[in-house]
């Protein structure tokens, strides 16, 4: 009863945590869009089944492709103002955790880390000529592959508690993938980002689950293009069916919206608004493979509004498995 009781507090708090948010969004002032219309949080990636639950300690490995074609008109990226600009991503990330049994807190504990390997993208832009963007001129792009900019987990908590899943890890993304100040063809963002993520999962035993994870966003200076690009908050949600132990079909979301204005000089398109939200369908299937039960997930999710940022549609397929 006492844990039931804990629970109910969890998500009672959690939903007034998501009822301040909402309303802090809507009441915001405008700002300035983050460099390049794009940041290490990709729209949509936290939602999943799931996402606040960790069913047992072990390691982990999961695995998801990425295909992402997106686009965005005016926008300052590697020190110019770009009238246009898109993106064609394909992009694989591994993720590998360690979670341990920790009786002191009666959850869990562990640590993480993602490693992001870019197949190809592919980048065209157009130059803005003149100080609105409505003149511009091709700029030129192209390809490139290779390592992008890996995330560590260092810390990781966990709780089940009845019905009730709650999910604590702080992110850090590192600048390793390849940047130059004289092209937009980049797979880093040149800086450090620190991604603060709280993830919360209801899963009853009739196979209904509500999950999100609500996050914001602090990023260092891009040195190289004086760009300082501002806060973020992001809630990625899921509302999923379970018909049974290896079947998950649901709806998959996401809310975007910068909270403080860019600084530098490179912040060269002025006061601009930065949000966005998405959602789309997910499936979900857990099959034996191997003497090990590998969960499958396929979803797609729509940008269906977005403001001074990249958009367009985003295929995921993953697929997991625990020692």
């Amino acid at each position: 009863m006492q844990r039931q009781h804990i629970g109910k507090t969890i998500l009672s708090s959690l939903l007034i945590i998501l009822v301040a948010a909402a309303l802090s969004l809507l009441t915001a002032e405008p700002s300035r869009a983050v460099e390049g219309g794009v940041s290490h949080y990709i729209p949509g990636t936290y939602g999943d089944f799931y996402i606040g639950y960790i069913p047992e300690a072990g390691f982990s490995i999961r695995n998801d492709f990425l295909y992402q074609s997106i686009q965005v008109n005016g926008t300052a990226m590697a020190g110019n103002a770009y009238g246009h600009i898109d993106d064609d991503l394909l992009l694989n990330i591994t993720k590998l955790n360690w979670l341990f049994d920790a009786p002191a807190i009666k959850g869990f504990i562990g640590f993480g880390i993602g490693i992001p390997i870019a197949f190809n993208e592919h980048i065209t832009g157009s130059l803005a000529i003149n100080d609105n963007g409505s003149d511009m001129r091709e700029a030129g792009g192209g390809n490139r592959g290779g390592l992008s900019d890996i995330y560590l987990a260092p810390l990781i908590l966990g709780w089940n508690i009845g019905d009730y899943h709650v999910l604590i890890s702080p992110v850090v993304y590192l600048p390793t993938g390849y940047y130059a100040s004289d092209t937009i063809t980049n797979l880093g963002l040149n800086y450090v980002s620190f991604d603060m993520n709280v993830g919360f999962t209801w899963l009853n035993r009739n196979g209904y689950e509500i999950s999100c994870n609500l996050g914001y966003t602090t990023s260092t200076k891009n040195e190289a293009t004086d760009y300082q690009s501002g806060d973020e908050f992001h809630l990625d949600w899921t509302l999923a069916y379970h018909p049974n132990e290896q079947l998950s079909l649901g709806l998959v979301g996401y809310v975007y919206a910068q909270t403080t204005p860019d600084k530098g000089d490179g912040a060269v398109f002025g006061s601009y608004m930065s949000s966005a939200e998405g959602l789309g369908p997910a499936i979900g299937y857990t099959l034996p493979i191997a003497g090990e039960d590998v969960s499958l997930l396929l979803k797609w999710i729509h940008d269906t509004g977005a403001n001074h940022r990249l958009s367009g549609d985003l295929v995921c397929f993953s697929f997991s498995f625990e020692f």
